[in-house]
């Protein structure tokens, strides 16, 4: 009886395995301590002890945009820092420290279940509920690009997911976009397996939320046709919103005039907000006025221009959109990581906005052996290369600490370096775009 024929590939098949394994275990480790371990060691400041607050002062039937309510109502088990007192009472709070934020009214119906609890149980519990959020994204997407559980391209999107540093800042940040992520891909996986009430309610909690996240994915639906899906998140969205205006009418709470202050400040010059010089840590935006201002240095003229780009990017997308079939058998996951890249440029990103990009980065996994080959790695080599590492705010930090003092002069560390994540999804919003348009058939690839 003859011995079986040895497998060639079988070595190599075995060091990939073990590399993947390695990879996987590095960047669960990176993860977990960029990520959950820092926002542990921060409860006493952090981007969810405001909207924190401001629920609970909803709640009450107070003004949650006020920043006196915000400063009384700080919780006693957090530290309350001497600036608290110091802005309240020059007026600087919203300009210096971007709090209270403006999120909309629908936001504090949703966060309400956690900030009826106190602080030193809202705090680990908002972390259980973001790291699940997380895990809710990474699976919707393994689940809609229809990777193989176990297999090395399900292993590297795993291991690239947790790698991603957008999700890292904004788990340790305690960024409410984390779950707004998470329940757009959940809102793409139910909307995949036809399930649309349930991905038009997702899609209400994401813009509810974060307006500036959840709309472009509506828009998306609206293009396509789904009408159900936008209709469910619509009315879903009013109901949020009328469940919110109702109480501040109940308790005669005088909201709009602070909620527009709040909005009017966080964009002025020299705030939090603020993409020019004015802004010492501008580079943690991602939006493209940044990069804009650094060639133009004029706040108006970057703002036009960023609008144009996206603008013209956004009429090249739904015209490739709407000129393929009814029933293209294209990918959605390639359309809408066109989409959310896009939304990315015109308007107002933080860093952890950019946990959008797990979208691309699972389209550019799965197209790797089809006929887009060339792009998808080209998409993916410009995520892992930037996006990988907080590239914009380490810089600056660096920067500010009195490094690279000899390069503060030249104008392509100022224009091209600092603010390389802008123009990094500029050319991923065209790599995205050229995708498209072979998919959708308008031409053939080259």
């Amino acid at each position: 009886m003859s011995e079986p024929m040895p497998n060639p590939n079988q070595p190599t098949r075995f060091a990939r395995n073990v590399l993947l394994a390695i990879l996987l275990l590095l960047a669960g480790a990176e993860f977990v301590l960029r990520g959950p371990v820092r926002f542990a060691h921060a409860a006493s400041f952090n981007d969810f002890i405001s909207p924190y607050i401001q629920t609970r002062a909803w709640i009450d039937g107070q003004d949650p945009y006020s920043p006196q309510n915000l400063v009384r109502l700080w919780p006693p088990e957090a530290e309350r820092f001497d600036f608290l007192t110091r802005d309240l009472a020059d007026g600087s709070l919203v300009l210096k420290r971007g709090i209270p934020t403006a999120y909309p009214l629908t936001a504090f119906v949703l966060i309400a279940p956690v900030a009826v609890l106190p602080w030193h149980i809202a705090h680990p519990l908002w972390l259980v509920i973001t790291v699940l959020a997380f895990g809710v994204t990474a699976v919707s997407l393994l689940s809609v690009a229809k990777f193989l559980p176990s297999t090395h391209r399900a292993l590297a999107f795993l291991a690239l997911a947790l790698a991603l540093a957008p999700f890292h800042t904004a788990l340790a940040a305690g960024s409410i976009a984390t779950v707004a992520v998470a329940a757009s891909a959940a809102a793409v996986w139910a909307s995949s397996r036809r399930h649309d009430i349930l991905a038009g309610v997702l899609l209400a909690i994401v813009v509810g939320l974060k307006p500036q996240i959840g709309l472009p994915f509506c828009f998306y639906y609206l293009v396509c046709r789904r009408w159900r899906i936008p209709a469910v998140a619509g009315g879903f969205v009013v109901l949020l919103f009328m469940l919110a205006f109702i109480r501040c009418v109940v308790s005669g709470t005088p909201w709009v005039e602070n909620y527009l202050y709040d909005n009017r400040i966080l964009f002025a010059p020299d705030s939090l907000g603020d993409f020019t010089e004015g802004n010492p840590i501008r580079f943690g935006l991602i939006n493209f006025q940044v990069a804009a201002c650094t060639v133009l240095h004029n706040r108006g003229a970057a703002s036009l221009v960023a609008i144009a780009v996206a603008a013209a990017g956004g009429v090249a997308w739904l015209f490739l959109i709407l000129r393929r079939e009814r029933n293209h058998p294209s990918s959605e996951l390639l359309a809408l990581s066109a989409l959310v890249v896009l939304s990315l440029i015109p308007i107002y990103h933080r860093f952890y906005d950019a946990s959008l990009l797990i979208f691309p980065l699972a389209w550019s996994l799965a197209a790797l052996n089809g006929p887009l080959r060339a792009l998808a790695r080209s998409v993916l080599l410009v995520i892992v290369l930037v996006f990988l590492l907080p590239g914009g705010t380490a810089l600056q930090q660096l920067q500010h600490a009195g490094h690279f003092a000899a390069l503060r002069n030249y104008w392509w560390w100022n224009t091209l370096v600092l603010p390389h994540e802008c123009w990094s999804l500029l050319i991923l919003a065209a790599l995205l775009l050229r995708a498209v348009q072979i998919e959708a058939g308008s031409i053939e690839p080259s």
